[in-house]
């Protein structure tokens, strides 16, 4: 896979903030708060964590983690044979730090990912709060909604990327 650096600026009330890669356990935490509020931090490692083609975008403050996503290589679930599928996991910023940017940073560096290695389709299982979100990135929703046990309604949303040629 190709190397990207998945760095941006995002102004936020302390001035610039920079999206970095990071490994898995930096993001856990603030996983965990935003996610799985009231479970423990062991809760909010997620299956794809650990695959060798995972990479896990996060914009670091004073305190931790303020924003963070992963992205990993899988398939589509309504189309598994059909082009390359990326599931963005774990999308979440800070109480207090929202309304920033901060996540549209994070979304941008994991779309810039998937461009630099190839492209494809990018879909996730939203929380319905986060749709607009999704939305304003250019996904687009597909199927009914449906209920997490013990998280809540979700809907999937997905949107193509293509390939950067220019990385090539």
């Amino acid at each position: 896979m190709a190397d990207t650096t998945g760095r941006g600026d995002v102004t936020g009330p302390g001035g610039p903030d920079q999206v970095e890669w990071v490994g898995a356990p930096a993001v856990r935490p603030l996983r965990a708060a935003v996610l799985r509020a009231g479970r423990p931090v062991s809760e909010a490692a997620l299956p794809g964590d650990d695959h060798p083609g995972a990479r896990h975008a996060a914009v670091c403050g004073p305190d931790g983690v303020v924003a963070c996503g992963s992205i990993f290589p899988e398939a589509v679930p309504w189309d598994p044979a059909g082009p390359p599928g990326w599931r963005i996991r774990g999308m979440a910023t800070a109480e207090g730090r929202r309304r920033e940017g901060l996540g549209g940073a994070v979304l941008d560096a994991l779309l810039g990912h998937v461009a630099a290695n190839g492209g494809g389709i990018v879909w996730c299982n939203a929380r319905l709060r986060a749709q607009a979100f999704y939305a304003r990135a250019g996904f687009r929703g597909r199927g009914e909604r449906f209920d997490l046990p013990g998280i809540g309604p979700h809907i999937q949303v997905w949107r193509e990327v293509e390939g950067d040629r220019s990385r090539r």
